[in-house]
């Protein structure tokens, strides 16, 4: 990997030899394809090779050294099609890996187009194949004749024997290249019947690779070299769980003896590696984080006997219990005495820290940066958004660690977050990814639904048996009197020593509740996504350990947050969110039977809170089901939960599942002008209502972040700003809220960043319950 010998003085960065790029990519395609599957390998090894020797070869033109080497004044008139160099790049990638698949017979018929398409669009995102099929005309060959006119002779020649040595198959010359120019537009005319014919999905798998490869291996030595990344250890952590257990010594009580039932039931389980799919269904309370990671380590232990070192990836829908989560295995890790740096774990979201460190070094914010979104880690914490958009996507940032869902071993917490709209999708692909990328999922909740059919999975506890003793709570459903907001605080239970939580589905709803309350006397807190996260995340820790005797909230605490309540109110909602929400009573099977209350809250209107936000049909099941009886025991909503889900399998379609499907086989990863569906359409969290984001200066750090984001701001050169930001990300973000965008109480907008400075905190920030404002209903 060294430098060599004979120098073509064309360069790829200003600092770096243009062959020292393209051999150090090469190597790091190798060296990433090098921990695949055998039959991958042998499939995209030598293809890999020819497309990182290739990817920047339209760098040697003099337009593009010329655009390097200039001053910063003079770079943007330098900036033109003739200094692009991934079009002139991308035909010499295809025309090799197409006379390579042709003489060792590779049945892969796609090859040559994915790597053209790879190194066309690597500083760049996928568009439509179809599009990219029809992308090359006349103008384009011209800016390509005189890019090659322009390249030095001596120059080229020698970077090109230097890359035949280094294994190109074919010695490149200026003449051949031309050739290829000329015949270019033919051959791409030969794909369009092949994509239009196409019905398969595992093309859509292998560009996603090819692509994710090339993205790692560029960005990795332009930003670490390659000799500077972490490489990765064996740890013996088959048994990390266990032995954590044995240390804490859980306190003796029914539900510590149900979740050491339960833990034991999955650890005994034998291990069939032909077996992809994996379920926990277990009651809420019962540590399914532990559990989940003891077997994901387990089966880890499995597939290492195979030579296969797999990456965990666990993903949570929403970034307060990934906290909460990523806290229990650290403190896993660190009981089984070793340091859980960032090459054994790390948390991957919008909000985390840039921050990667290893026992050897601690990398800089840019490394860092780099290093957490390519995943590189033995356990990766991260949000299903993330996970969900690097299996469907068109975006170059989100695609490049597409490559570690292979021999990945996938936990998706709280699956029920799935929107139902995608089930047929997500289910497809992750089979798919099974299949061809040897990648296993475990399915984690306590209301599991029918994503996958029973005989797709192997269910490794029996949550019958758990819920049949349990008996922690009773639902009284009180949702055929619709009531207003003044009603439910006449009805509180006024008992001081009962904890009260209320989830309500509109921030609106909330906001005015709380107004209302006259229980002055009782310690209270509010929870919405327009307190500052920072002060919703201590709110939350408060919570936790018992500060508060009455808890006002939105949905965001009803899934996964570690809670404990005595008595919960709930507005009407679809009948898994209220069992998640009821799994915040009495969550720890105290000696007092925990009471949960469904209710319908309607708005001055007369019209339900929950028309707002949720599918009429889930709730008018769900309203028909708790419409059976008065009250209900912990086992028996259990019962319910299937009667519920089979219900909304055949009362909801999957028409967007099928459009998304159907763009994946036909590789339409963004539209151009079409009503059908592409790849980039995909959102698994929809936007209810147009947002902004508004700083808020909410306290004495927060206006020093604010003084660093203005300095940041006026640094000139783009990528020194984007630098320094990163290593401030973390805490602006702690500041920021999203709020609807015709709010009538909108914020100044400083610096491009709608801002609330601490002196005009009063006319827009309610300490107690955030942000102020005049508009309409407020969504969670």
């Amino acid at each position: 990997m060294g430098k060599i010998s004979s120098s073509s003085n064309l360069y790829s960065h200003p600092d770096k030899l243009l062959e020292d790029h393209l051999i150090n990519v090469a190597d790091l395609m190798e060296y990433f394809l090098s921990e695949k599957p055998l039959a991958i390998q042998n499939e995209l090894k030598e293809v890999a090779r020819i497309i990182g020797l290739t990817h920047d070869i339209g760098k040697s033109t003099r337009y593009f050294q010329d655009y390097l080497f200039a001053e910063e004044s003079a770079k943007q008139k330098l900036k033109s099609e003739y200094s692009s160099h991934s079009l002139f790049s991308a035909i010499c990638t295809y025309f090799i890996v197409k006379e390579f698949c042709q003489k060792t017979c590779n049945e892969n018929v796609f090859l040559p187009l994915f790597a053209y398409i790879a190194v066309r669009r690597h500083h760049d995102d996928l568009i439509d194949v179809m599009d990219e099929a029809s992308l090359f005309d006349e103008k384009n060959l011209q800016i390509l004749q005189a890019q090659l006119e322009s390249i030095n002779n001596h120059s080229f020649s020698t970077l090109c024997n230097t890359l035949h040595q280094k294994g190109l198959p074919v010695l490149l010359t200026k003449l051949l290249i031309n050739t290829w120019f000329n015949e270019f537009e033919r051959e791409l005319k030969f794909y369009k019947k092949l994509i239009r014919k196409n019905k398969d999905l595992t093309p859509y798998l292998t560009l996603n690779l090819i692509y994710s490869l090339l993205l790692d291996a560029d960005k990795t030595d332009v930003v670490l070299g390659n000799s500077n990344i972490p490489i990765r250890k064996t740890y013996d952590d088959k048994d990390w769980v266990k032995n954590y257990l044995i240390k804490v010594k859980p306190i003796p009580s029914i539900i510590n003896e149900l979740r050491t039932k339960a833990y034991h039931e999955v650890m005994k389980k034998d291990i069939d590696l032909n077996k992809r799919f994996y379920s926990i269904n277990l009651p809420t309370g019962l540590g399914k984080t532990l559990t989940g990671l003891s077997f994901a380590l387990k089966l880890k232990s499995e597939l290492r006997k195979l030579k296969v070192n797999p990456r965990i990836i666990y993903s949570l829908p929403f970034l307060s219990i990934i906290e909460q989560n990523a806290q229990v295995i650290e403190k896993v890790i660190e009981e089984n005495g070793t340091n859980p740096t960032s090459n054994i774990m790390l948390k991957h979201h919008h909000l985390a820290e840039i921050f990667y460190k290893t026992e050897e070094k601690e990398y800089e914010t840019q490394e860092g940066e780099l290093l957490i979104e390519g995943w590189n880690s033995e356990i990766i914490i991260t949000t299903f958004v993330q996970l969900f958009h690097t299996l469907f996507s068109n975006k170059n940032s989100s695609l490049r660690k597409f490559h570690r869902f292979i021999n990945s071993i996938i936990i998706l917490d709280e699956i029920q977050s799935i929107p139902i709209k995608y089930w047929k999708l997500i289910k497809t692909i992750l089979m798919l990814l099974a299949e061809k990328f040897n990648s296993y999922v475990i399915l984690m909740t306590a209301t599991e639904p029918l994503i996958f059919d029973k005989n797709e999975i192997f269910s490794i506890t029996e949550p019958s048996k758990y819920y049949d003793n349990l008996n922690r709570i009773e639902l009284y459903s009180e949702i055929e009197n619709p009531v207003k907001i003044e009603q439910i605080v006449n009805q509180i239970d006024e008992n001081p020593e009962n904890s009260k939580l209320f989830i309500f589905n509109t921030i609106a709803s909330a906001k005015k509740f709380y107004s209302l309350l006259k229980i002055n006397s009782i310690s209270k807190t509010f929870l919405s996504t327009h307190i500052v996260p920072l002060e919703r995340q201590k709110r939350i820790e408060e919570i936790r350990n018992g500060k508060y005797k009455l808890v006002v909230s939105t949905q965001l605490v009803e899934a996964g947050v570690d809670i404990d309540f005595d008595i919960v109110y709930r507005d009407i909602a679809p009948l898994d969110s209220i069992i998640q929400s009821a799994g915040r009573c009495n969550r720890n099977a105290g000696n007092k039977k925990g009471t949960v209350k469904v209710f319908t809250l309607t708005d001055e209107h007369g019209r339900r809170y929950a028309s707002y936000i949720y599918d009429p049909v889930l709730i008018d099941i769900t309203e028909k089901l708790l419409s059976a009886r008065q009250f209900f025991n912990e086992k028996q909503l259990f019962q319910l939960l299937d009667t519920y889900f089979q219900q909304i399998t055949e009362k909801l379609n999957q028409t967007e599942s099928s459009e998304i499907l159907e763009a994946v086989s036909r590789l339409r990863y963004d539209k151009q002008e079409t009503d059908e569906l592409s790849i980039s359409d995909f959102k698994l969290i929809e936007e209810d209502y147009p947002k902004i984001d508004v700083f808020i200066e909410y306290d004495e750090r927060a206006v020093k972040v604010w003084k660093e984001f203005e300095r940041i701001k006026m640094i000139k050169n783009l990528f020194e700003r984007k630098k320094e930001f990163l290593q401030i990300r973390k805490d602006f973000y702690d500041y920021i809220i999203s709020i609807p965008a015709n709010t009538e109480n909108l914020p100044p907008k400083i610096m491009d960043t709608y801002y609330i400075s601490q002196n005009q905190l009063e006319d827009y920030y309610d300490h107690e319950t955030g942000f102020k404002t005049k508009a309409g209903l407020l969504l969670w």
